[in-house]
């Protein structure tokens, strides 16, 4: 045995040296093989056996679909475990037990397993990823907690996805596809619709976004090899009916729940469809049980029941997801939109919220988004009086000067540039006036930064 091992044998790692840790692993590992994987399970016990699993994929909204999924499962009385990425501030918030973060201790034991196991074994098994990692403390997470359900989103793509180990999930979910991480899932949207199909199991209900006829051609055509029933969920089949400054309502125009009104309290519209699809994927959960599937609550003769879709409504209207279109302080919107699609909807969203006086947007980004591309959609399409910039806290930032160039080239608004994020939020708080409107967009890292400094933390 090396002293490494020796020490790690020795050494408890508390939540910061093992964050640290996860963080240093893509300097001396990368993805591995599915083989790779399913033998670290193995060795671990298979906790993955025996659990059920609602599995979501798609470029954008794929978290909300599980917030609002897990939600709806929770109110149904089941016991839910969530796991999702990426986290804001807290690793363990991307390991949910009924709604709530797993505690320290909890997350530490599962860290732990997983270490010695790799340390132990390491002649024998690769290393896994710092996303693989993270898989497999939720499955041992999930498994000891014995959870009912977990509800299982994708990290990358779909098929060579580290999630895709599972085996016979209950239902899929495929949310709005566009393109995104082009290098590594293709450069059409068909390619990583492919990609994001590869989660669909033989015989296993998939509910998807049918708003892009290329990806709809391509989840169907897959979903009829596996003989697996789709249920495809237009934006024809609701309508927004309401809007507040911090919820909206949409009632379903046909289908199962035609006629029926469900509110979420977001104020963007995509939001309407990422409900829908949680619902239609509930509703499917429902068909499984008559052939021996996921035993939920029967619907009524009529097709229909109230008290199911009075829980349902109760869900959605109960479903917290920060970060996306978050209002964080009064007229303080948070948005984690970091990609050409994400946002185009976050200015959709933008230019439908009343607002008597200004509109400013905070924003930052990572090196290897098409930020000129996002940056032109906001300047050409949005009606921003002034933009704050800033460069994030990371490797994979920006940096500040090519975010100003970019800008400067495309606006003839005001545009302000700060070193630092507590610098560049403290001047957008103070620059705000009480009916002027401050918007957070860009990048995940740069919500998460705001979260911490609403926290109190530099």
């Amino acid at each position: 045995m090396d002293g490494n091992i020796n020490t790690t044998m020795k050494h408890r790692m508390n939540i910061e040296e093992a964050e640290e840790y996860l963080n240093g692993i893509p300097r001396f590992s990368k993805k591995t093989t599915m083989e790779n994987e399913r033998r670290i399970l193995e060795l671990l016990g298979s906790p993955e056996k025996g659990q059920q699993f609602v599995h979501v994929a798609g470029t954008n909204g794929k978290g909300s679909v599980c917030a609002f999924m897990s939600r709806i499962l929770l109110e149904q009385g089941y016991h839910v475990g969530t796991f999702s990425s990426p986290h804001l501030v807290d690793i363990t918030e991307r390991f949910l037990i009924d709604g709530e973060q797993v505690a320290e201790e909890e997350f530490l034991a599962a860290f732990h397993r997983i270490y010695d196991l790799c340390q132990e074994r390491k002649e024998e098994i690769v290393h896994p990823s710092y996303f693989e990692f993270l898989f497999l403390i939720g499955m041992v997470i999930f498994k000891e907690r014995r959870v009912d359900i977990t509800v299982l989103e994708v990290g990358l793509g779909g098929r060579l996805d580290a999630t895709n180990v599972i085996e016979g999930p209950e239902v899929c979910v495929i949310a709005s596809i566009s393109l995104d991480h082009t290098e590594i899932l293709g450069d059409t949207v068909s390619q990583i619709a492919g990609e994001k199909a590869g989660i669909i199991k033989k015989g296993c209900p998939v509910v998807y976004d049918d708003s892009v006829p290329e990806a709809s051609a391509v989840i169907q055509r897959i979903a009829k090899e596996q003989d697996a029933p789709a249920y495809p969920v237009n934006p024809k089949d609701f309508e927004i009916v309401d809007r507040s400054p911090s919820s909206l309502e949409f009632q379903m125009k046909r289908g199962y729940f035609s006629g029926e009104c469900f509110r979420v309290p977001f104020v963007a519209d995509y939001q309407a469809m990422n409900a829908s699809l949680a619902v239609a994927a509930a509703w499917a959960l429902q068909r499984r049980q008559t052939e021996g599937g996921f035993a939920v609550q029967n619907p009524s003769k009529r097709g229909k029941s109230l008290s199911w879709i009075g829980k349902v409504r109760q869900s959605l209207l109960h479903t917290s997801w920060p970060g996306r279109m978050e209002p964080v302080l009064p007229g303080v919107y948070m948005d984690g939109a970091h990609n050409d699609d994400g946002i185009r909807v976050f200015i959709e969203t933008v230019r439908k919220l009343p607002c008597s006086g200004k509109k400013y947007l905070l924003f930052s980004a990572v090196v290897e988004k098409d930020y000129r591309t996002m940056i032109d959609e906001i300047c050409s399409q949005a009606d921003f009086d002034g933009f704050i910039l800033t460069e994030l806290d990371s490797y994979r930032a920006l940096p500040l000067a090519d975010i100003r160039k970019a800008f400067e080239g495309r606006t003839d608004q005001p545009v302000w540039s700060f070193d630092s994020i507590e610098e560049a939020f403290a001047f957008a708080r103070e620059k705000k006036e009480t009916d002027d409107f401050l918007f957070i967009a860009g990048s995940l890292y740069l919500a998460g930064s705001i979260k911490e400094l609403l926290r109190g933390k530099p």
